[in-house]
């Protein structure tokens, strides 16, 4: 299964990237070309290789405006690399919604996200790569 990479520029026009169509965009090339990458949407996919809560002690870490109730993030892992993402929990407590969907450890899923990196110096040879997740799905087993 292949996965089509589109780019949304801040003004709401959509912009192919300069990715051949149907091509997933590896971790690796992510890491690559970050600076041309920070605040865009990407499809990635991969096998959750982590799953952490947002807790206080790492609250600050992702920069977050408010900790939304069941925030956490996994680690995603292709053949090329790991990054980072993540899920943004409940933020409007409204109860019906406190306890969302939550990707588990070892599952294969694709992730519709927004690369950021916290502290960005331009010099720095590996800076910390992370991601938000917009939208995210299981994909089947091989």
């Amino acid at each position: 299964m292949g996965v089509m990479v589109v780019v949304s520029t801040l003004s709401g026009s959509v912009a192919a990237a300069d990715l051949p169509a149907g091509r997933q965009l590896p971790i690796k090339e992510l890491r690559e070309r970050t600076s041309a990458l920070i605040g865009r949407d990407l499809i990635l996919s991969g096998v959750v290789e982590a799953v952490e809560p947002i807790t206080e002690e790492n609250f600050d870490d992702w920069r977050l405006v408010s900790p939304c109730i069941g925030s956490y993030f996994v680690t995603l892992k292709d053949d090329t690399g790991f990054v980072d993402v993540l899920v943004r929990g409940n933020c409007l407590l409204k109860p019906p919604m406190v306890n969302g969907l939550w990707i588990v450890k070892g599952e294969k899923v694709w992730m519709k996200v927004t690369i950021f990196v916290p502290n960005l110096n331009p010099f720095a040879l590996n800076p910390l790569v992370r991601a938000i997740a917009k939208d995210f799905g299981v994909l089947p087993s091989e």
